[in-house]
């Protein structure tokens, strides 16, 4: 074999690894699981103390910012009584309508965002018809309708009876309930990184923001793990946030944390078609608990819960001084 032959042989023999390594590269892609994830935004217009009109709408156009340079579908959740504010009617109305223009769908969160576990049965029913007579009608003008309902505090009922009733009663309006599998107390961060910015501590606030990053993935962590304990394998998750000022200034490193961690995300709908979701669920009592804790409980799974992370001293002291009294 002369010297052009040999270089002819290894060239073919280069390029049929590269092509096997191509070819190998791809189908490791595809047999690697695919993490999957619905975004949901309670509290809508604002969650927390009112901070005006000025920062809430900044907020609301920032965290819709970031949805959009994502293409992440999402659903907010509206507590209407937080509209109602004398002379701000239509500008906080506006809010709602920013994300239905963005793309973004509307659910019922209540009208005051009551707790289930201490409100009598027929007046929380009555605060969540009166908390969706805006959001229908705007839903409604777009050719859309009402779907989904989100428990304040994740409280199903005190009682299995109650419970039921209440699921009787949304099924009747035309509601599907808003489960929860993952959470991060993004409140308790917000509640002081408000502060810090209504005080100007740019160093209070860059502290915040790095515990919440590092704080929403330890949970990330730990509820994927409970949840495949469970189900047997990874689920759909559906992750609940909050409109408030950290998820402003963060959302887009919280989305570009899913992404590590191999998520795309989809809509509610779509992640609901997971039969976890049908899973054994006879939980009820005091506490507001996420779905894959109904799960575990109901199926007698063993899971250690001291192993769920816990926001950080610092963010627990902060978020008791920042919050306004009782």
């Amino acid at each position: 074999m002369d010297r052009m032959d040999r270089k002819k042989t290894i060239l073919g023999i280069l390029s049929l690894t590269v092509i096997l390594g191509g070819l190998g590269a791809v189908l490791s892609a595809q047999d690697a699981p695919v993490r999957e994830i619905a975004i949901t935004v309670d509290d809508l217009p604002f969650g927390g103390a009112d901070l005006g009109l000025a920062r809430i709408r900044t907020a609301n156009e920032t965290i819709l910012a970031a949805l959009r340079r994502e293409s992440v579908p999402a659903v907010g959740f509206v507590n209407e009584r937080k509209l109602f504010v004398p002379g701000e009617i239509d500008a906080r109305t506006a809010l709602l309508e920013s994300w239905l223009d963005a793309g973004a769908e509307l659910g019922n969160h209540t009208f005051s965002h009551p707790s289930l576990q201490d409100t009598p049965l027929a007046a929380f029913e009555e605060d969540v018809v009166r908390g969706e007579t805006v959001t229908r009608l705007l839903l409604e003008r777009r050719g859309r309708k009402l779907r989904y309902f989100r428990h304040p505090f994740l409280r199903t009922g005190p009682s299995l009876e109650v419970r039921s009733a209440f699921e009787k009663f949304l099924a009747e309006r035309g509601y599907t309930v808003a489960p929860v599998t993952v959470e991060n107390s993004d409140y308790m961060f917000s509640a002081s990184y408000s502060q810090a910015k209504t005080q100007g501590d740019v160093e209070t606030m860059r502290r915040i923001g790095e515990a919440y990053l590092q704080f929403t993935e330890a949970q990330l962590g730990f509820w994927e793990k409970v949840s495949e304990e469970v189900a047997g394998r990874p689920i759909r998750h559906v992750l609940l946030l909050h409109a408030n000022e950290v998820n402003a200034a963060y959302l887009d490193e919280v989305l570009d944390l899913l992404k590590r961690r191999g998520y795309r995300f989809v809509t509610l709908e779509e992640a609901l078609r997971d039969d976890a979701y049908r899973l054994p669920d006879t939980f009820a009592g005091k506490a507001g608990v996420s779905w894959p804790y109904r799960w575990a409980v109901s199926k007698g799974v063993k899971i250690d819960w001291r192993q769920e992370p816990e926001p950080p001293e610092l963010i627990q002291q902060l978020y008791q001084a920042a919050r306004p009294p009782a």
